[in-house]
């Protein structure tokens, strides 16, 4: 049993030294025994006795060196009992001549692998010499001993040294996986930093608010370094207004921030302070409004982590804050620029006009004393002509300001562009149907269907190897309804919830159609296609 289990153990694992020796024990056993069977000078009852004790020996010998192949001592300890025992099998059947003296190899293969040059040269030398020693007393004369038998001497020689390279090299070979193993894993915990700070730059890229920055970020910190919990607490010089974020809910680190802020608002260089019995390094960050303190939970309180992630996060939270504000501002600047060209607008055209119809309306209330009818109705006339003008002008401003007064679609008309040019780029057919009124839809749900599209596409052709693609989108007062469909290859819908994280486009989906409190279903079957249905109300603030 134990011969073909490791076996199979060294199919499966060739650098195994311990598999490759039991292998060999159970081979020489199993071939000595046939030839020492074979030998017909020796009874059967005997052969069958020396056989059945070697077996038994020879599983416990292994069981005990499977056990303690880390213990040098007991190692050490097995080799020299395994050693004098073979040593006193080879007296009764013939010392270097017996059958056995291959199998008696087997503790100098040990000493070899497993203990020191030394050692393994002591226990070779012992067994040389002892074979030699018996065989010599069988035959009284050592000549023909060294002449018939020098090959064995030689082979042992040879097998002893190629084992001893075999393990050095083994050696350093489990030396080198175990540094590549290690880089690895730092690969892989690089690549999910990565990924999170994409998945982080992506949310902010769509419209996020201070509370989800807040939230995003510790959430990353947490990711990236690994840490229990994580918190980001943005307050301005006065502390008039403040916000909390923190990874495990714990919002009584707040008021213990709020006690120590005279201590804590002065500090220019990384800390470590004890909040609720934790330890946290911290760091402060000072934007052009606000202060913000940004803290990671630690397991050594000694010394600040200096941990690299967390820094990087502290300086890309400062620069999304200043971002965030400049954005602010951008839209206010945008607001009153297009208030200014609309009064400018209107001034031109429309105020000239109105301000003319009062003129008249003054004049003909002086001189309408003195006019005859006549004059009257023409010049009642004339003003009602003059005010429908007016009205038609401001009409016209408006829509021309206007496009859904227009009746234009400028985002339908946006997706039709890509989908037509996404298919001529990649050599597919996309079949699209597009109704409602895009008006009854906020500009951020409309870049968010316009990303979800693209995502989706994108994801048809290279990762579904698709060759058309379906896509309906229907906008109505209550929600918004997209569904696209494509011929790819499809997928197990099982590997998303069996992968740690899902791809990078998925994630995305979701948390865009999340933060407008939507719900989306992906549905693929291998070798059929994948199904994306989206909904997403029409009249909803953005989650935040």
């Amino acid at each position: 049993m134990y011969g073909m289990g490791y076996a199979i153990s060294l199919k499966r694992n060739p650098s195994s030294n311990m598999g490759l020796l039991i292998f060999y024990r159970y081979v020489s056993l199993a071939l000595s025994s046939i030839f020492f069977l074979m030998d017909p000078q020796s009874v059967l009852g005997f052969k069958m006795g020396v056989i059945a004790s070697l077996c038994i020996a020879a599983w416990i010998i292994t069981d005990l060196q499977t056990r303690y192949a880390a213990n040098s001592s007991i190692m050490k300890l097995t080799v020299i009992a395994e050693m004098v025992g073979v040593t006193l099998l080879l007296i009764p059947t013939g010392g270097i001549s017996s059958a056995f003296i291959w199998y008696a190899l087997n503790p100098v293969l040990v000493a070899a692998m497993f203990l020191s040059s030394l050692f393994c040269w002591g226990i070779l030398a012992f067994f040389l010499s002892s074979a030699t020693f018996i065989a010599y007393l069988n035959t009284g004369n050592l000549a023909p001993i060294f002449e018939g038998q020098s090959y064995f001497y030689l082979v042992c020689l040879l097998t002893v040294i190629l084992t001893r390279l075999f393990t050095g090299l083994t050696r350093e070979l489990l030396h080198v996986n175990e540094k590549l193993t290690e880089t690895n894993e730092k690969y892989q915990d690089t690549l999910e930093q990565v990924m999170s700070l994409y998945h982080l730059m992506d949310k902010f890229s769509s419209a996020m608010d201070v509370r989800k920055l807040m939230n995003e970020i510790t959430a990353s910190i947490v990711k990236s370094t690994k840490s229990k919990n994580a918190f980001f607490w943005l307050t301005d010089f006065n502390q008039q207004h403040s916000h909390f974020a923190i990874a495990d809910n714990d919002h009584h680190i707040e008021n213990k921030l709020k006690e120590k802020w005279p201590e804590i608002r002065g500090k220019r260089v990384p800390f470590v302070m004890e909040l609720n019995g934790a330890f946290f390094g911290m760091k402060v960050i000072k934007t052009s409004y606000n202060i913000c303190v940004v803290g990671v939970e630690m397991e050594n309180n000694n010394v600040y982590p200096g941990n690299q992630p967390f820094e990087f996060l502290c300086e890309l939270a400062e620069i999304m804050l200043e971002k965030l504000h400049m954005d602010e501002m951008m839209d206010e600047m945008i607001v009153v620029e297009e208030q200014n060209r609309i009064a400018n607008e209107i001034h031109d055209s429309v105020s000239q006009r109105l301000f003319g119809l009062v003129c008249s309306l003054h004049s003909l209330k002086v001189k309408g004393g003195s006019m005859s009818s006549r004059e009257l109705e023409e010049e009642y006339e004339f003003l009602s002509k003059t005010a429908n003008s007016t009205i038609k002008e401001l009409r016209s401003v408006v829509y021309r300001l206007s496009s859904v007064k227009k009746g234009e679609t400028p985002f339908l008309v946006c997706l039709q562009k890509y989908l037509e040019e996404f298919a001529r780029l990649n050599d597919i057919r996309i079949d699209y149907q597009m109704t409602g009124e895009e008006g009854f839809i906020s500009e951020k749900v409309k870049q968010t269907l316009y990303r979800i599209i693209s995502e989706a596409c994108g994801n048809s052709v290279r990762h579904g190897k698709c060759k058309q693609i379906e896509l309906k989108l229907t906008i109505t007062e209550r929600k918004a309804e997209l569904s696209i469909y494509d011929d790819g290859i499809g997928f197990n819908p099982r590997q998303l919830t069996e992968k740690k994280t899902p791809g990078i486009g998925l994630y995305n989906m979701h948390a865009m159609v999340n933060s407008f409190a939507g719900t989306i279903s992906i549905d693929g079957q291998q070798g059929v296609g994948t199904d994306i249905h989206i909904e997403i109300p029409s009249a909803v603030i953005p989650i935040f």
